[in-house]
C-alpha cells in the first residue's frame, strides 16, 4: 500500500500546528504494526518548473513539426522550440523549464540551436517531469494561472514522498489514507480531520435500487447523478493518483478511484443511460450468463457469483469488476453511483474463480466498512462530482440485507495490566480506543469499560483485541520485559528434523544454490510429469482456489523450480543454481470417485480422526542446476553427496535398476542416492537430467543440461552423533591410480572394489603390528575419484577413471617401498574382481 506524506498531513492536525515529518511518520506506523518497508522522495527538479504563457508561436522554417515559440516566464520573454502537436494558442499556459533547470531524470536545461533556431528552455510533458503517465504532448496549464509562478506552488502534490507500507489482512481499514491518518493522530496524540462531504437530500427513488440476495449484499447505496461532464481530472487530482501508480483516465473515473485509496472504500459509476430501466438488481448469476469486464475479458458466470445487473443482463461482478457496457465514456451525461459492503467470503470466491483481481476485491475480499465509512466515501465522492464534474444528484435509493453485528465487548483494566504486564489508566485507554473510532461507555463496573466494535474493524471480536490495540498505542517499546504470567520453568525442546532441515539449507548455499521459495499451490497440469502410477488420484484439489493456476496441493517440488527456471532463462544467459526445502502434499489413498473421509465423533480418539482427513504431508528438499563451464550430471550429484556428507552421513551414488528408473529423468543420466549404515543401505533421493519431452513442454525448448534432484528428508536417519578423535600424528601419503573401465561400469563400483581388495589384503610383516593400510576411518576417504573422462584417447564405450587412493599407518611414518607393494596388491585384487567376460578394466 502507497501511502503519500502530504495526502497524510492533511487529514492529521497536531498539536500546537507541529508539522508531520515523512521519517516521523515512518516510525509511528512502524511502531503501531503498519510496518514502512520504503521511503520514496518524489518531485526532485520540479522545484524549478515555472508557469510559461505563450505569447507568440510560429512555424520553424527548417522542420515542418517544429514550432518556435515566444514564451512570457514571469520576468522574460524566452525563445523556445516545441515539438509538441498540442502546444495551446498565444495566451495559453504550459509547464516551463528554464535554462539551468535539472528535470527528475537527470537532464539539464542549457541553452541550444534546435534546426539553427536558438531554444532558451523546454517545455515540458507530464512524463518528462514524472508527475503522471501522459508523455504524448506537453502538459497544458490552466489560463488562469500566473506566468512565472512555480508549479509547486500552485500544485503543492508534485514534491511528496511516498511510505510503501505492509498492511496485514486483519486491517482493511489500513487501505486507505483515512485509516492509516487515524493511527497517526491516535499515537501523536492529534486529531483527524476528514475531508468536505457533500449532500443528498434529494428524493428517494424505491425503484433505483431492487436487493435480491440480501445475504450476499448487506447494504447498497445508490446516487443517480446528472448533468455530468466528463473530462480530464484537474492537475493535483492526477499527480495524486500517479503517485499512488494509478492512471489518470477521466475525471469521473478518477473521482471513484480517488475515494478509494482516500477512504478505503470501493465504489463504481455506471452510466445510467446504458442501464435497461435505469436501474440494477442485485442478484446471484444464472448458470451460463456472460459478463464481459471492463479489463476486456470475456466470462461465463456460476450460480454463485454475485452481479450487479440491469432490468437484463450483468453489468458488475460484484465487488470484483465493473462491466464494458456500462462503462462511463466522454459521451455519458447521467451516472449512478454506486457504494456498497459485500459479504467478503462471496467476493473472494468470485474473484479467484474467474481470476480477476483488482484494488476493489482486494478491500471487498478482507471487509471494508458497512456503516458511518460507507456513508461518508458515498458522500465524499458526492462532494467531488458537484466540484469536478459539475453533477448534481437528483435521486437516491438504499437496500439493506445481512450485516455483521458490531460486537460488545467489556474492557476490564485489570485484565490489561495482567496481559501486558504494565498498567494502562483509565483516561489513557479511553482516549487511545475513541481515537480509533471504539465506543466506549464508562458508565458501567469501576475499573471496567463497555466498548462497540467499529464497522471499519472487522478484526475486534474480543477482550484481548481491545488489550492488542492499547498495546499498540501505549507504547510497544514501553513493555516490561518480564513474564506477565507465572508459568513452570520452559524446557527446550529441539526438533530434530528443524535440525536437518537447517543445516541442509546451510550445506546447499555452501555449494552456491539459492534458495527458492514458493507457494504450496500449483497448477495440476504442471504436476501431470512427476506423478507416478496412481498418484493422479491422490492429488488434494482446493475448493477455493486463490486462483485458477494455483487450484491444487504440490506434490512434488521440482515444478515450482521449473517456472522459476523458464523465468530465469528468459531474462539472462547466466548460470541458474536453485535449491527448495519445502513440504508436498498428497492423499494417503486414491481418491478419484471415493467419497471424501468423515468424522465419525463416537470414537474415543478424535485427533486421530481429523489427522486422517487431512492428506499426508512430506517434506523434501530439491535442487536445479542449469547453465555454467562445468554443469553437468555429475555437478548435480556432487552438491547433493557433499550436502549430505556434511550432516555427517556416508552416501553412496548407485544406479536405478531399470524397472525403479524415475520417469521424469532422462533414461541413461539418473542414479539413486543411498545412505549407508553400518551394513545396510537406504535410498533416500535420486538425481539426474530432466527428461527432454518435459523440458520442450515447458517451452525450454531442446534446452540441454537442466539437472535435477530430490532427496526424502523423512527417509534420512538420524543424524550420527558426532565422535571426537585424536589427529593424526603422522602424515599420510596417496598414490593416484587411472583406470580404462566400460562406460557402464559405476564409478562406486570401482570404488567398492578398491576397498574389499585393501581389507583382504595381507600386511607388510616388516611392518609389525603397524602396517600401512588405506584410509577409510571415518574422517577421510580411503579413495577419491578425481576425474571421469571421455573423449580422444579412450575408446567408444569406455572411460578413463582417475582416482586417488590415500595411505597411512597409525603411529610411523610410512615408506615409499611399502606403500607401492601395498598399492599394487589393491589394484590388482580389485582389477580381478571387477573384469568379466564382458567387462575389461585395465590400467592407462
Amino acid at each position: 500500500m502507497r501511502i503519500s506524506c502530504q495526502w497524510l498531513s492533511s487529514l492529521v492536525e497536531l498539536p500546537n500546528g507541529a508539522s508531520l515529518d515523512p521519517s516521523l511518520v515512518a516510525s509511528v506506523l512502524t511502531g503501531v504494526g503498519l510496518e514502512v518497508d520504503a521511503i520514496e522522495p518524489t518531485g526532485a527538479g520540479v522545484e524549478s518548473i515555472l508557469v510559461g504563457e505563450i505569447r507568440k508561436k510560429e512555424p520553424h522554417p527548417e522542420a515542418d513539426r517544429l514550432t518556435l515559440v515566444e514564451l512570457f516566464d514571469g520576468e522574460t520573454i524566452q525563445s523556445v522550440v516545441c515539438g509538441a502537436s498540442n502546444l495551446p494558442e498565444v495566451g495559453g499556459k504550459v509547464a516551463f523549464a528554464p535554462v539551468g533547470a535539472r528535470l527528475p531524470g537527470g537532464m539539464e536545461i542549457a541553452p541550444r540551436k534546435v534546426r539553427g533556431a536558438p531554444s532558451t528552455g523546454m517545455i515540458c510533458s507530464e512524463e518528462e517531469l514524472e508527475i503522471g503517465g501522459d508523455g504524448d504532448g506537453i502538459l497544458v496549464l490552466p489560463e488562469s494561472w500566473e506566468a512565472g509562478r512555480r508549479l509547486v506552488d500552485l500544485v503543492p502534490e508534485i514534491c511528496d514522498t511516498i511510505l510503501e507500507i505492509g498492511v496485514t489482512p486483519n486491517r482493511p481499514d489500513a487501505l486507505g489514507h483515512v485509516g492509516v491518518a487515524r493511527d497517526v493522530a491516535v499515537k501523536l496524540d492529534g486529531r483527524l480531520t476528514l475531508p468536505e462531504l457533500g449532500a443528498a437530500d434529494v428524493p428517494v427513488s424505491e425503484e433505483l435500487v431492487s436487493l435480491e440476495a440480501g445475504d450476499r449484499c448487506g447494504r447498497y447505496l445508490g446516487f443517480v447523478l446528472g448533468g455530468v461532464k466528463v473530462g480530464k481530472s484537474p492537475l493535483w487530482l492526477r499527480v495524486r493518483l500517479h503517485r499512488l501508480g494509478l492512471r489518470a483516465i477521466n475525471n469521473c473515473v478518477d473521482i471513484t478511484n480517488y475515494v478509494l485509496f482516500e477512504q478505503g472504500q470501493p465504489l463504481h459509476a455506471f452510466d445510467r443511460e446504458r442501464l435497461a430501466e435505469g436501474r440494477v438488481v442485485i442478484r446471484r448469476a444464472t448458470e451460463g450468463e456472460p459478463f464481459a469486464a471492463l479489463d476486456g475479458s470475456e466470462h461465463e458466470l456460476g450460480g454463485e457469483d454475485l452481479v450487479i445487473a440491469d432490468a437484463a443482463i450483468p453489468q458488475a461482478l460484484a465487488g470484483v469488476m465493473g462491466g464494458a457496457r456500462s462503462m462511463v465514456d466522454a459521451e455519458s451525461e447521467e451516472i449512478l453511483l454506486e457504494a456498497a459492503w459485500f459479504a467478503p467470503s462471496g467476493v473472494r470466491a468470485s474473484a479467484g474463480r474467474r481470476s480477476i483481481h483488482s484494488d476493489s476485491s482486494y478491500r471487498f475480499e478482507r471487509g471494508v466498512d458497512f456503516g458511518e465509512g460507507l456513508d461518508r466515501a458515498a458522500l465524499r465522492a458526492l462532494k467531488l462530482f458537484e466540484t469536478l464534474a459539475g453533477a448534481t444528484c437528483t435521486a437516491k435509493a438504499e437496500a439493506l440485507g445481512e450485516l455483521p453485528r458490531p460486537p460488545s465487548i467489556d474492557l476490564r483494566l485489570s485484565r490489561v495490566h495482567h496481559v501486558l504486564g504494565m498498567p494502562v489508566g483509565a483516561r489513557e485507554a479511553e482516549r487511545i480506543l475513541r481515537g480509533l473510532g471504539v465506543v466506549v461507555k464508562s458508565d458501567g463496573p469501576i475499573g471496567s469499560l463497555h466498548c462497540t466494535a467499529p464497522s471499519h474493524r472487522p478484526d475486534i471480536h474480543r477482550e484481548v483485541d481491545l488489550i492488542e490495540e492499547l498495546m499498540r498505542f501505549h507504547g510497544l517499546e514501553d513493555l516490561p520485559a518480564e513474564a506477565s504470567v507465572p508459568s513452570a520453568p520452559i524446557v527446550e525442546t529441539v526438533d530434530p528434523r528443524a535440525t536437518v532441515r537447517e543445516r541442509l539449507a546451510d550445506a546447499l548455499c555452501e555449494a552456491g544454490l539459492h534458495e527458492h521459495l514458493a507457494y504450496s499451490f500449483t497448477h495440476p497440469d504442471k504436476l501431470r510429469p512427476f506423478l507416478g502410477e496412481g498418484e493422479a488420484g491422490r492429488i488434494v484439489a482446493l475448493s477455493n482456489p486463490l486462483r485458477v493456476p494455483l487450484s491444487v496441493m504440490r506434490t512434488h517440488l521440482l515444478p515450482d523450480l521449473l517456472d522459476a527456471l523458464e523465468v530465469n532463462v528468459a531474462r539472462h544467459p547466466h548460470a541458474v543454481r536453485l535449491f527448495e526445502l519445502g513440504r508436498v502434499y498428497a492423499w494417503a489413498e486414491e481418491r478419484s470417485g471415493s467419497a471424501a473421509p468423515t468424522f465419525d465423533p463416537t470414537r474415543a480418539a478424535p485427533v486421530d480422526q481429523i489427522d486422517g482427513l487431512l492428506p499426508e504431508e512430506r517434506e523434501q528438499a530439491a535442487i536445479l542446476l542449469h547453465g555454467g563451464d562445468a554443469e553437468d550430471g555429475r555437478s548435480a550429484v556432487g552438491v547433493l553427496v557433499h550436502a549430505l556428507e556434511r550432516l555427517g552421513y556416508q552416501v553412496r551414488v548407485e544406479a536405478f535398476a531399470e524397472s525403479k528408473r524415475i520417469p521424469y529423468l532422462h533414461p541413461g543420466v539418473q542414479a539413486a542416492i543411498s545412505i549407508i549404515s553400518g551394513d545396510t543401505s537406504a535410498c533416500v533421493g535420486h538425481v539426474g537430467e530432466l527428461h527432454p519431452d518435459i523440458a520442450r513442454e515447458r517451452g525450454l525448448g531442446d534446452r540441454a543440461g537442466i539437472y535435477v534432484g530430490v532427496v526424502e528428508l523423512r527417509a534420512l536417519p538420524a543424524l550420527p552423533v558426532p565422535v571426537a578423535r585424536e589427529r593424526p600424528r603422522f602424515p599420510a601419503t596417496s598414490r593416484d591410480l587411472s583406470l580404462e573401465i566400460p562406460t557402464v561400469l559405476p564409478a562406486a563400483k570401482v570404488v567398492d572394489a578398491l576397498i574389499t581388495a585393501a581389507a583382504g589384503a595381507a600386511p607388510d610383516p616388516s611392518a609389525g603390528e603397524d602396517p600401512a593400510q588405506l584410509l577409510g576411518d571415518g574422517i577421510a576417504p580411503g579413495v577419491e575419484v578425481v576425474e571421469d573422462y571421455r573423449g580422444r584417447g579412450v575408446g567408444e564405450g569406455r572411460r578413463a577413471l582417475l582416482l586417488r587412493l590415500h595411505y597411512r599407518a597409525v603411529g610411523r611414518t610410512v615408506t615409499d617401498g611399502e606403500i607401492h607393494k601395498l598399492h599394487d596388491v589393491i589394484v590388482q585384487g580389485a582389477i580381478e574382481a571387477l573384469s568379466g567376460p564382458e567387462l575389461e578394466v585395465r590400467i592407462r
